[in-house]
């Protein structure tokens, strides 16, 4: 049954059904793949102003299309959507930033989307069971996942840049992350959906500020390379 209340889904074979589910779960098995290669790209030679100015630039664009997400996402819930999404939801990303200074709060961005990450791959497993293949949500899904990861590539590339003596994780799931929320009815899920959602894009919002608070700040302190050198990278 569809679960946006609006229409029905149509009745077809127990092999139509089958055929249909085996598209959507390798519509998720191709995000996960193109994750994971993902960290193994290398970071282009970029000036630190332009690292910058790309990595505000894909923030922009994530913040822009979590927000399209979540009105597609309500459209797909059925009625009483609002009032679900008021719903509080446990073990979801706080929409916060912290650190005392730049570089903490630089790497405090890169590892609050990192917790992210396992978050929209649920709700998309979650959503592909409940629609069928092709359903403006799941592309929806599958397009935020793989702009946040991207994103996470170009964040990681910058702390490369800014602070090349530090230790960084690759930019993929690491260590132990929070455990996802146990099976869940179908009220938990519709408010789990809403809240990872919205956290999201109040989260990239407060990225896109911290960003911008960088200009001026984090490029100043780093001496960029010789032209020499720039010149060798460009061949």
């Amino acid at each position: 049954m569809r679960v946006n209340g609006s229409s029905s889904t149509p009745t077809t074979g127990s092999s139509s059904q089958d055929s249909q589910r085996c598209v959507s779960l390798l519509v998720l098995l191709l995000v996960c793949v193109c994750v994971s290669s993902a960290e193994g790209v290398p970071c282009f030679p970029f000036s630190c102003s332009s690292s910058l100015h790309k990595t505000l630039q894909l923030t922009r664009i994530l913040h822009k299309e979590t927000g399209a997400l979540l009105k597609t996402y309500k459209a797909y819930q059925g009625e009483g959507v609002e009032f679900i999404c008021q719903a509080q939801s446990e073990g979801v990303p706080e929409a916060t930033v912290s650190g005392q200074d730049w570089t903490e709060r630089l790497m405090a961005v890169h590892g609050r989307l990192q917790e992210f990450a396992p978050h929209l791959r649920h709700i998309a497993e979650q959503q592909t069971d409940l629609q069928q293949a092709g359903s403006p949500l799941l592309a929806a899904l599958e397009q935020v996942q793989l702009r946040a990861s991207g994103l996470l590539r170009r964040q990681h590339c910058l702390l490369q840049l800014l602070l090349p003596n530090s230790v960084l994780e690759p930019p993929g799931p690491t260590g132990h992350p929070p455990p996802l929320p146990p099976p869940l009815n179908s009220f938990q899920q519709k408010a789990y959906g809403c809240s990872v959602l919205t956290r999201l894009r109040a989260f990239l919002s407060l990225s896109q500020k911290e960003l911008k608070a960088l200009k001026g700040v984090a490029c100043k302190r780093r001496t960029e390379q010789p032209a020499n050198t720039a010149g060798l990278l460009g061949h």
